[in-house]
């Protein structure tokens, strides 16, 4: 029934400067509202007002059992879920039993690797409890997703640089640089599940609306992809077979290095809110994609050349990840270059 969501009421004067507005006696008892609960009130970009009772944390602590039939990779995913989901406190235990040394590793491992913020608090042979200690006010959503874009960008630098080389060693060192990426990815996913149900943790973040937590997980899954097509650029390396024609490698080196500043101009117009910036980037994707087709074209056959196309094919779909990121930021910020009437 509509009415139980949405009601007109008139704005009230009391006072001199001070207006009040009724509301809904069934609304008060569903919230389990009584006198002198507090509200929050918001004033949205919008021009929309968003009144709100402020609900107590609850997701402070979960529990998980496993056995012997858990693999480790069942394990994490638990674990990582329990982590979106915003709990405080995770708890993994057994029934009865000793908690294996591999799934104990697997645990112990997953904190130190990916899980920011994260300890292991208590440990028993039946236990093993994780504390989240890491809240977004000490890390904002903008250097956090800083760190992630700098550290991607590394990653692709680095990943040409091995390839022109054919050192593995380094393109090893880039696969490594991909925990740090998913280590972000995680705590940016966490802290945005968080924002949607706790305005105070959304302000905190520097974003307006609930609305901008969906773009954002977007762009920082656009960021976590183009890290993996770096790792992908550098698990080719042992597969050459020689150095790759110097003039090809220099084009290659082109590409790249016009797809980062691509990379680069598209964080820059979402942290400043620039749609023309933003545009301009979309559209300036389209030049790279042009220059990648014609150097796949322009390849002649020989033993690096499958390898060539995949990674030609790896640096335009990071400016194609790019152009999304750009495509996200006109999204949210149309509204300053459009005319209402």
């Amino acid at each position: 029934v509509l009415s139980e969501i949405k009601q007109i009421r008139r704005l009230q004067m009391t006072g001199g400067s001070t207006y009040t507005i009724s509301l809904p006696k069934t609304w008060i008892s569903e919230l389990k509202l009584k006198k002198n609960s507090e509200v929050t009130l918001v004033k949205n970009l919008n021009a929309s007002i968003t009144l709100f009772h402020e609900i107590k944390d609850t997701k402070t602590h979960s529990v998980t059992s496993v056995g012997k039939n858990n693999t480790e990779e069942s394990i994490r995913r638990k674990i990582i879920a329990m982590y979106l989901s915003g709990y405080k406190t995770i708890e993994i235990k057994t029934k009865g039993i000793e908690i294996s040394s591999s799934h104990r590793n697997t645990i112990r491992d997953l904190v130190r690797n990916t899980l920011m913020g994260t300890e292991i608090i208590e440990t028993s042979s039946k236990k093993i409890v994780l504390q989240v200690l890491t809240q977004l006010a000490q890390l904002s959503f903008n250097i956090a997703l800083k760190r992630m874009y700098d550290s991607a960008t590394n990653m692709h630098q680095d990943a040409i640089i091995a390839l022109k080389n054919q050192d593995e060693e380094s393109a090893e060192e880039v696969r490594k640089l991909d925990d740090e990426v998913d280590r972000f990815s995680l705590y940016l996913m966490r802290n945005l599940n968080l924002a949607l149900e706790n305005t105070q943790i959304l302000l905190d973040s520097g974003l307006s609306k609930p609305s901008d937590c969906l773009g954002y997980r977007t762009v920082v899954k656009c960021v976590e992809r183009i890290a993996d097509h770096a790792v992908l650029i550098a698990k080719k390396v042992k597969y050459l077979h020689s150095p790759i024609n110097d003039k090809i490698m220099k084009e290659i080196e082109s590409l790249s290095a016009e797809t980062l500043i691509v990379f680069d101009n598209s964080i820059d117009a979402l942290s400043k809110r620039d749609y023309n910036s933003a545009e301009k980037v979309a559209a300036s994707v389209t030049s790279v994609i042009e220059k990648e087709k014609q150097l796949m074209d322009s390849l002649k056959s020989d033993e690096n050349t499958a390898i060539i196309k995949l990674v030609l094919e790896d640096i335009r779909r990071t400016a194609e990840y790019s152009k999304d990121i750009a495509e996200i930021t006109m999204d949210e910020t149309v509204q300053s270059v459009i005319e209402e009437f």
